[in-house]
Order: structure tokens, then C-alpha cells, then sequence
């Protein structure tokens, strides 16, 4: 089998693989240039750069590199494996020999489910060192975990590329007010709208579900205060300031000067642990979030909605990879 030298006078750099995967992934040259916070003509330098050490075009000249060639087709499923192979080898780099892990969720989670997980991964499964990163916003959770920063994504992330994806349960999200105004609410949007909203965080997914089920109620809501996270928002509703949406998992632990408002439509989402592959790490974690007695304690404090045999089919959620 002929051997041929990896540097040669027109080498195709790592960056040019990353750039073009992409670029096919996002859809555009500008969309993966504000991704690596490039300018869209140093972008297209690079693919241009590229394409003449490929000596073929990856990207069809008449669509405005919108559509791949035959060869850019076939190139983007090799290409694709090889930015991927290289992250998890960073990945390894970043955390082998050390002992331990990172794991990225939100900071309700961060709060209320991981302390005993922590605790037993520590105790029970000799892992030396355990670093928690919490995200108010879903969206840059899921892109530092993509970037390969995280070995574990813990929370309500929705569709993942994610070899290992294992739900273990489900959240409710609830509106709290304070007990002055719990008789001012019948739990629809139209009456809940009219009273003054905390926004949790500057870009959370929760201000989004606000958004949302008010929008397929016909109205809109008005939002005055802006809070860091779902802790300060809770002491704001306490003293009165506004209403808020937040994880019902957020309430459990000391009485506070609060009142859930029954939504005429309960909102829940699924709760699952995102992983690239199936590190020693990995499969410690999954085996203690998955142990039956945890998972059912949790349930009992009102931590998490428990899965039930009718719903697991209906979850696309599964441990695989």
C-alpha cells in the first residue's frame, strides 16, 4: 500500500476541516464564520484555500456555496470524522490522567439534583474530581458542549447530535407569586399578563416558554425586571416585584414566601444526560443517575417526574452510542 506525506506544499490545515464541516452543518459560510467570530471573507479564504489543496470544488460556484458537489458530498462525510475525531482527542488531552470530569448543566440542576449525585460518584465510583458548570441559557450549554469543553451535559437540552443521550426523568415548570396575590390568577395567560414578569436571565429558555405559551394564548407578556438566575428571581417574587416561570425543582428545601399558580395547561419537559461517547466517566455517571432508588427518592421530594413504562416509548431519549 503506497504511503503518502501528510505535509505537503499546499497542506490542508485542521482549521480548513472544522470551517467546512461547519459551514455544511449550519448551512452557511456566515453562519459558521460568526461561529469561530471570522468574517465571512476570511471564511470563504479558507474554503477557497481548500479547495485548490483538494484540487476539486467542495461547494457547487452557481449556488453560492449554499450546495455541496458530488466530491463535496463525499469529502463532508470523511471531513466530518475527522473534526470529531480530532475534539475527542482534545477532550481526552483535557482530562486524561487527572481523575476527573465536567459536567454542564442549568443552575436549578446544579442546585437541587446534582449534590447527591456528586456525592456518590465521589464515595462510590472514585471519581477524584468533579467540576460543575452551570448555563442560564440552554442554547450556550449545548454549543460548549459541542465545542468539546464538557464530558457530560446534564438538563432539558432537547435534540442533540449526542451519540449518548439516556432521559431519566421529567420537570415541571410552574408560575410563583407571592401569597398576596394568589386569588388574582385563575391560571390562564390572558390573566396572567396582566400582572409584571421577572425574566430569568438574560437569554434563558425559560423566558422563551413564557414567550411561547403566551403567544398560543393570543397575548403577550410584559416583562419589568430582569433577573440574574431562578434563585434571585424566587427572592423577587417573595418581596412582591412580579411573577416568574421556573423549574418546580427550584422550590424544594426551606418554606419561602411563595405560591404556585395552577396553569390551566401544565408545562413539562424531559430531562436527559448528553455525552459524546462512553468514557470510564461517562458510564460511572449514567449507572448512578439510572439507580432505581435515587431516581424514586427524587420523585418523593417532588424533584422530578418519574418515567413510566407508557411514556419511555414515547421519549425519544435512549442510552446508546
Amino acid at each position: 500500500m503506497p504511503e503518502y506525506p501528510l505535509l505537503t506544499p499546499n497542506t490542508i490545515t485542521l482549521r480548513q476541516f472544522d470551517y467546512f464541516v461547519s459551514a455544511v452543518q449550519l448551512g452557511s459560510l456566515s453562519a459558521a464564520a460568526r461561529r469561530f467570530g471570522i468574517t465571512p471573507s476570511a471564511m470563504s479564504q479558507q474554503i477557497d484555500a481548500l479547495e485548490t489543496s483538494l484540487g476539486h470544488k467542495v461547494f457547487d460556484p452557481q449556488s453560492r456555496r449554499s450546495r455541496l458537489t458530488e466530491f463535496g458530498s463525499a469529502f463532508f462525510a470523511q471531513a466530518s470524522n475527522v473534526v470529531e475525531s480530532a475534539r475527542q482527542a482534545v477532550a481526552m488531552g483535557q482530562t486524561f490522567g487527572d481523575g476527573g470530569m465536567t459536567v454542564g448543566t442549568t443552575p436549578t440542576i446544579a442546585q437541587k439534583l446534582l449534590p447527591p449525585l456528586i456525592y456518590r460518584m465521589r464515595h462510590e465510583r472514585n471519581i477524584d474530581s468533579i467540576e460543575v458548570r452551570s448555563f442560564t441559557d440552554i442554547r450556550e450549554l449545548n454549543a460548549t458542549f459541542a465545542a468539546g469543553t464538557l464530558d457530560l451535559a446534564v438538563g432539558p437540552l432537547g435534540q442533540t447530535s449526542s451519540p449518548v443521550v439516556h432521559c431519566f426523568g421529567a420537570e415541571e415548570l410552574v408560575v410563583v407569586c407571592h401569597p398576596s396575590r394568589r386569588n388574582s390568577f385563575d391560571g390562564s395567560w390572558k390573566q396572567l399578563v396582566e400582572a409584571p414578569w421577572i425574566r430569568c436571565g438574560a437569554n434563558s429558555d425559560l423566558t422563551d416558554t413564557v414567550t411561547r405559551e403566551a403567544g398560543l394564548a393570543g397575548v403577550q407578556v410584559r416583562f419589568t425586571v430582569r433577573a440574574p438566575d431562578v434563585s434571585t428571581a424566587l427572592c423577587m417574587v417573595e418581596h412582591g416585584v412580579g411573577v416568574a416561570l421556573v423549574p418546580k425543582m427550584a422550590l424544594h428545601g426551606p418554606g419561602r414566601l411563595l405560591s404556585i399558580v395552577r396553569l390551566s395547561r401544565p408545562i413539562r419537559r424531559k430531562l436527559a444526560v448528553h455525552a459524546r461517547d462512553k468514557s470510564p466517566h461517562v458510564v460511572k455517571f449514567l449507572e448512578v443517575i439510572s439507580d432505581t432508588e435515587l431516581i424514586r427518592k427524587f420523585g418523593a421530594a417532588g424533584l422530578l417526574e418519574m418515567r413510566t413504562p407508557d411514556h419511555e416509548a414515547e421519549q425519544a431519549c435512549s442510552l446508546s452510542g
